[in-house]
Parts: C-alpha cells; sequence; structure tokens
C-alpha cells in the first residue's frame, strides 16, 4: 500500500486518461476507495460524469453547491462532459446543474415523456454554451394511456431548433437528434390503439432554419437526425426556388462529412438530392430507410451508383439554372435603369383631361371593361423592345457561355438495409452491381469535364468551379483578367462561391487516379449488427463519433 501511495500524482494522471469514459467515474471512484492516501487526482472524477438514477442528479447538484469555507467550489469548473441517461430525472435539476458548468464540452440529454417540457429546453438553449463541441437529444415521447395534453397545449420541441438557431457561431461539429422507434421491448407496443405523440410538428422550414444558421454553417460537420418515418430531405434540402435570394446567391449549408438519417422517411430519389446538398459529404446512413425495399429487381442498384457517381454534374446544373435566371433578371433592371436615366420615361404625353360639361345620365360612371393604357405607354414599350433587341445577343451570350465544371463525387461510405427477404448471399452481387453503375457514372462524368475543357479552349463558354474544389481559395469570382472571361460588377453576387477556371490548366479538367473517387463502402449490417460489417463502413466512423 505504501507503494502505491508514494507514487506520483502525474502518472496517476496519466494512468486515469486511458480510461474509456463511460467507465471512467466509476473506474476512478474505486481508486481512490482502494487507494486512500494516492495521489490520485479528483479533478478527475469530475470530468466525465454520467446520471443514470434520477437520486444521481439530486447529489451531484448537492455536490456542485458545497463550499470550503469562504472559498468557491471549483468542481463545477472540472466538468467537461456531462451525460444524463434516465428517462425521469427531474428537468428543474438539470437545469440548475447545467447552470453550474462553464466549462461543458458534450452534453447528453435523453428527454422521456414526462420530464422535459418544450420550455425547459427552450430556457436551456437560450444562452450559448462557448466551448460546447457535442450535443446529443434522444426522445422518448411515448407514453401507456391516451394523453392529448401534448396536442391541446401544442407542448412541440420545434422551440429547440430555433433557439440552436440564434446562437452565434460557434465550434460546435456534433449534433444528434433522435427519437427513439416504438420496438417490441416496450410494454405497450403490443397493444397500442392510439396515436402518440409528436416530439416535432413542422420541421420544414425549422430544421432549414437552424441548418442554415451561422451557428451550425461554420463548424457542424456530423449530424445525426433520426425521427422514425418522417420524411426529412425536404427539411434539409429546400428547393432551389425556395433557397435563392432576389440577387441569386444561394444560402451556405453546413460542409457536413457524415450524416445520419436512419429510420427517416428516405426514399430512393432522394439520395442523389441530399448529396448535392451537402457537396463535402463522406459518410451516409441510412438504416431502416424505405430506399430499394421489397424484391431485388434487376438494375436497381446500378442505377443507384450511378446516380451517386453523378451527383456532382446535378448539382452543377441546378447551380446554372439559378445562375441563368439570375442573370437575366439583373440585365433586365441594368437595362430599364438606363432607359430611365436616358430620359424615355419623361417623353410620356400629360394623360387625357376629362371633357368639361353635364354628363348624360345613359352614360355610365363605372366599368367592367380594364383601364386604357395612358397615350405613348405602347411607343415606350417598342422603344424598350428595340432596345433590348441589340442587347439580347450580347446578354444571352454572356449568359449561355457560362458553364459551371461539375464537381468529382465525395462519398465514401453508404449504410443502408435491404428487405428480409433479400439474403446475405445476394450482398456481393449488389456491390458488384452497384460499382459498375459507379464506374459508369465515372465514366460519364470524365466525358463531361473532357467536354467543357473543349469548350474553354475554343472560347465557346467560360468554365467556372465550386470554390471548395479549387486547390486555392484566393481567385474571387469577380476577379480581373480578360482571358477568364470577367463578368461584369452586377453578377458578382450571382457568382457567390464559384471562381473561373483557366483554360489553359490542364489538371483542373483531368480526372484524379481511381483511388481519388473509388467506389464507396456498401455496408448492410444495420444498426443491430446481425451480419458482419464491412470493414470501413460508416457505422464505424459514427461510432467513434457519438459515443453510445
Amino acid at each position: 500500500m505504501s507503494t502505491f501511495s508514494s507514487l506520483p500524482g502525474e502518472l496517476y494522471d496519466a494512468i486515469v486518461q486511458q480510461i474509456p469514459d463511460e467507465d471512467h467515474q466509476q473506474s476512478i471512484l474505486a481508486l481512490t476507495r482502494a487507494l486512500p492516501r494516492a495521489p490520485i487526482p479528483q479533478k478527475r472524477l469530475f470530468e466525465c460524469i454520467y446520471i443514470r438514477y434520477p437520486r444521481q442528479a439530486v447529489s451531484l447538484n448537492r455536490r456542485l453547491r458545497q463550499k470550503a469555507g469562504d472559498e468557491r467550489n471549483p468542481a463545477g469548473s472540472w466538468v467537461q462532459r456531462l451525460y444524463i441517461q434516465d428517462w425521469s430525472v427531474d428537468a428543474d435539476v438539470v437545469l440548475n446543474t447545467i447552470h453550474l458548468l462553464p466549462n461543458l464540452q458534450s452534453l447528453c440529454l435523453w428527454i422521456g415523456p414526462n420530464n422535459f417540457a418544450p420550455e425547459h429546453l427552450e430556457e436551456l438553449f437560450a444562452n450559448p454554451f462557448g466551448d460546447l463541441r457535442y450535443l446529443s437529444l434522444r426522445f422518448r415521447p411515448y407514453v401507456q394511456k391516451a394523453n392529448y395534453y401534448q396536442f391541446l397545449k401544442g407542448a412541440y420541441f420545434d422551440s429547440t431548433l430555433l433557439a440552436l438557431a440564434r446562437w452565434p457561431p460557434g465550434r460546435m461539429p456534433c449534433l444528434s437528434i433522435v427519437q427513439d422507434p416504438i420496438d417490441s421491448t416496450m410494454t405497450f407496443a403490443s397493444r397500442q390503439s392510439f396515436a402518440q405523440p409528436l416530439v416535432f410538428f413542422k420541421m420544414d422550414p425549422n430544421m432549414a432554419i437552424m441548418l442554415q444558421s451561422p451557428a451550425m454553417v461554420d463548424s457542424l460537420k456530423s449530424l445525426r437526425l433520426r425521427i422514425p418515418g418522417r420524411p426529412m430531405v425536404r427539411s434539409l434540402c429546400l428547393p432551389s426556388a425556395a433557397q435563392v435570394n432576389s440577387d441569386g446567391e444561394v444560402p451556405q449549408v453546413p460542409a457536413l462529412e457524415l450524416l445520419d438519417l436512419s429510420t427517416c422517411g428516405v426514399l430512393e430519389g432522394e439520395v442523389d438530392m441530399i448529396l448535392a446538398q451537402f457537396s463535402t459529404l463522406k459518410h451516409l446512413l441510412l438504416d431502416e430507410c424505405p430506399i430499394l425495399r421489397g424484391e431485388l429487381r434487376e438494375g436497381e442498384w446500378s442505377a443507384m451508383g450511378k446516380r451517386c457517381a453523378l451527383v456532382g454534374v446535378r448539382r452543377a446544373r441546378e447551380r446554372e439554372k439559378i445562375i441563368k435566371a439570375a442573370m437575366e433578371t439583373i440585365a433586365l433592371a441594368v437595362q430599364l435603369e438606363q432607359l430611365a436615366l436616358d430620359g424615355e420615361a419623361a417623353q410620356l404625353p400629360p394623360p387625357r383631361r376629362a371633357r368639361r360639361g353635364r354628363r348624360g345620365v345613359a352614360i355610365s360612371t363605372i366599368s367592367l371593361r380594364a383601364p386604357s393604357p395612358p397615350r405613348g405607354l405602347d411607343a415606350l414599350r417598342a422603344r424598350i423592345a428595340k432596345s433590348s433587341a441589340g442587347n439580347q445577343r450580347g446578354r444571352n451570350n454572356a449568359i449561355q457561355r457560362t458553364r459551371l465544371l461539375p464537381p468529382l463525387p465525395s462519398l465514401r461510405t453508404l449504410c443502408t438495409t435491404v428487405s428480409a427477404s433479400v439474403k446475405p448471399e445476394s450482398y456481393p452481387a449488389i456491390r458488384s452491381e452497384f460499382e459498375a453503375g459507379w464506374a459508369e457514372g465515372i465514366a460519364v462524368l470524365a466525358v463531361t469535364r473532357a467536354r467543357l475543357r473543349d469548350s474553354a479552349k475554343n472560347g465557346v463558354s467560360t468554365i467556372v468551379r465550386f470554390t471548395e474544389d479549387a486547390p486555392f481559395h484566393g481567385t474571387s469570382s469577380s476577379g480581373s483578367g480578360s482571358e477568364s472571361g470577367t463578368l461584369d460588377a452586377p453578377y458578382s453576387n450571382v457568382m457567390h462561391g464559384l471562381e473561373k477556371v483557366d483554360k489553359n490548366d490542364a489538371e483542373a479538367f483531368s480526372m484524379p487516379a481511381e483511388t481519388a473517387v473509388s467506389v464507396p463502402i456498401l455496408c448492410f449490417a444495420g444498426p443491430k449488427g446481425v451480419v458482419d460489417h464491412a470493414p470501413g463502413c460508416g457505422h464505424s466512423v459514427a461510432q467513434s463519433i457519438w459515443r453510445d
């Protein structure tokens, strides 16, 4: 015993750091009891705290409020990771405890049907956590008896999303929002005869508002969003018409690298929509989603692989439509402004004055006909049409010459589950079919990029690309340089996030090695792991991030 007590505290500190988070608290507590005189740092006991019973939350709150004489209790500043893993813990006690933790970096909350209300989370997230890196909200709203209180009160957690959207730009890379599905282990699952409460009432546009907020755009890298059966793709990927501002600038979205939409209502045709929205996505998890369910049909996985490979072409075409529409609108506004400066509108004759005298009784004072245009308006319209005819060709050429270089696919892993009728013996054939479709899509992408290279060399088109695909980000879309086809100043907002490609830069148009665009890893193991996971699949990446 004396030998262990004489060891330096730095050695115990290094040993304690090797303990996993889930065993951190109990292991250190057991170590202090076994070696009461050893210089085990007490600070490590508070770094990672798990609350698994309601009484533990009360005990922790009392411990943090204790004072040693006149000195302030420093234990609250030691807590960095707090995991509330109980469905019945008192919400007020949890809120009072969290307010005593100024250096909190990871927070996990289990939200049951009777402890947390939307007002609690709204109060909790009213003020931002400066050092928060990891936030996990797990909901289980299910009740055993019919209760319409939530519906009548409108007690939904939509305000939580809006509260997070009001945070200033931060450094939180991991966000998890999960609603547990109803499974057979729940006591009421077999005799359920009423509708269960909802966690979120209106995901659209609240989810898009949160994701496009400054708090998420610059920092969020991993997002787990599991709402069983809810169609979430529209909430994540708004239509282009709703995303574009009046000047044609598209709002920014987080540079996600991992997205988990398991149990959500994601359809087959929405997979490439997700990949087009989040261009930096590397790992996509769609376990228990209704994509390619039912009997295995020939060619469906080949089509899926081809669409995943050509997602950059789809993204480029959608942005080209936005650019074209915005440039036409801006060019027309500039032309009308120029006509007004030239005095065209001032040449309109004055309106016709009403005749004086007695009006007959048979003359009606109202009319169902549309009012006739003022004199000279037709002439002004003719002038505008005549003036625009000369500039129409040049304006169309400027619009038509701008082409977007489709980026390379970034997807590395794709995890999903198939129908129970598809046996594990068919998985190798599915992977082979997916690889064939991926290879076909990569070949089409190479041909498209080569065609744009020839257009740039022949002076037919001006090629631009997304800035995240460029090796350097110093070139602006409105920079100088006649050879690169610089656009006028009014189009600078339209080209936000884009930069011009030098037509002599052969490397920009070429395709990289096969290892850079290798086929994504397919995994069909699912969350339960009924079959073996594919080596290096997205489940292993997600497990290292979510820590549960």
